[in-house]
């Protein structure tokens, strides 16, 4: 869905007319659905943004879309969020926060990484559970041949212990802003070496790539990850053009949920498929 805002000359279309139809259904009173973004639906999105404790600007922007989301908003995705700690104790509360799938990590770093027990809690809380491998991964000296079979290898071992069934994705993290020569030489070499070792694998996972637009896009059609988890830093290359494409699109920036007690960035999955999994 693209950005709606007030402006001359008006953003007009079937994204305003759906956003209009879920404001009618949210309450918002003698707003047309007439296509038009106008001066009607921007007070009826601002009591929207208000009555959730979002900044009420009447810009439908990335933080207003997940909310909108997570409110049942048709045809905009899926909500869900991501999170560096161990969610089972909140696994409740992550549903009733209208939450579906929560993205975990795989890493050596055992603190933050998923584990058995975690992906069941969360699986029987009714929840998807997207993974993705990051040690740090936010510098392009982290990325080569070797790293990339080194962390494909410790990624295939956590999934096996999780027991995350074949078929489903393991995202590789890249968390910073390549440029087009860093991707087309380390960052290439790395996803080539993943892509091997997983394809070689006894349990056969579909490679996913987190990152920039530019990143996402240019592995993906290089065949190297099926799908694409786009960072919520929007001002990284050809995020903004790419989010359109993306299996998953992290919003941010992150907040706390449950009076507090868990950080998380906020996730859509825009058209609903991932590579998610549930353990049982």
């Amino acid at each position: 869905m693209q950005t709606l805002r007030l402006q001359t000359p008006p953003i007009t279309g079937e994204d305003v007319a759906a956003w209009q139809r879920f404001l009618t259904a949210q309450g918002a009173a003698n707003l047309a659905i007439d296509g038009v973004f106008g001066p009607a639906s921007d007070a009826a999105t601002r009591e929207y943004q208000a009555s959730h404790g979002l900044e009420a600007d009447g810009v439908v922007g990335m933080g207003t879309w997940a909310q909108a989301v997570r409110d049942g908003f048709a045809g905009s995705g899926t909500a869900g969020m991501d999170a560096c700690v161990d969610c089972a104790p909140f696994a409740s509360g992550i549903v009733a926060a209208g939450m579906k799938f929560v993205g975990r990590y795989y890493s050596r770093f055992a603190g933050k990484a998923l584990t058995r027990t975690e992906a069941l809690a969360l699986s029987r809380a009714g929840l998807q559970l997207a993974t993705v491998y990051q040690d740090v991964n936010d510098d392009i000296r982290y990325f080569s041949a070797e790293q990339g079979r080194q962390q494909a290898a410790r990624a295939l071992a956590e999934a096996a212990a999780v027991g995350q069934p074949a078929g489903s994705a393991i995202y590789f993290a890249t968390d910073f802003d390549p440029t087009p020569d860093q991707i087309a030489g380390p960052m290439t070499d790395y996803f080539q070496a993943v892509a091997q070792a997983l394809s070689a694998a006894a349990t056969r996972y579909a490679v996913g790539i987190y990152g920039s637009g530019l990143a996402c896009r240019t592995l993906r059609d290089a065949g190297l990850a099926r799908f694409t988890w786009l960072s919520g830093s929007m001002g990284y290359r050809e995020s903004a053009s790419f989010r359109g494409e993306a299996n998953l699109v992290q919003i941010a920036p992150s907040r706390t949920i449950l009076e507090g007690r868990l950080a998380i960035d906020d996730d859509v999955a825009p058209g609903g498929e991932f590579g998610g999994f549930q353990v049982h």
